[in-house]
């Protein structure tokens, strides 16, 4: 008789963490308190101030929504008072189509800024509507959001 070996293969096993790499600016997404729909001006408000409340420049953000008011996307299309006199209708159309959005609506938001829209930026946001209802996706609201939180809504404006 011949003795047989059994051969064991024994798998060394590391103890590797997995760090997860962050951006310093990131913010959690248990942080964040994203709402189902967005129906009003104020749930706008809500989230662009959870979105950008690190941003210390004046930022121009699209929130595109679904047919039944449902978030389904964020875009920041302006960053600074340069690239917001330069905003068109392009940036906001192209993310609009990628996500298949029905609306979209903009929010002004800055750091230290005035609570009511400019004449200008209420000029601007009604050539932007204008363009943006001609193809095809509804510009909703022109939401004006300050860091502290206060909000104004060019529809209760007038």
């Amino acid at each position: 008789m011949v003795p047989s070996f059994r051969i064991r293969f024994v798998r060394a096993l590391t103890c590797t963490r997995q760090i997860a790499v962050r951006h310093p600016e990131m913010l959690c997404e248990e942080a964040l308190a994203l709402p189902r729909r967005i129906d009003d001006p104020a749930s706008a408000a809500t989230l662009a101030r959870d979105l950008l409340r690190h941003r210390r420049e004046d930022i121009t953000l699209a929130l595109y929504l679904d047919e039944r008011h449902r978030l389904c996307g964020t875009a920041m299309v302006a960053v600074g008072w340069v690239q917001q006199a330069r905003l068109s209708a392009r940036q906001i159309l192209l993310g609009g189509h990628a996500c298949r959005a029905a609306s979209v609506v903009l929010v002004r938001y800055g750091r230290y800024r005035g609570l009511r829209a400019t004449e200008q930026e209420r000029r601007s946001f009604a050539a932007l509507a204008a363009a943006c209802s001609r193809h095809g996706l509804l510009v909703q609201d022109h939401v004006v959001v300050t860091g502290c939180g206060r909000f104004a809504s060019t529809l209760s404006a007038g």
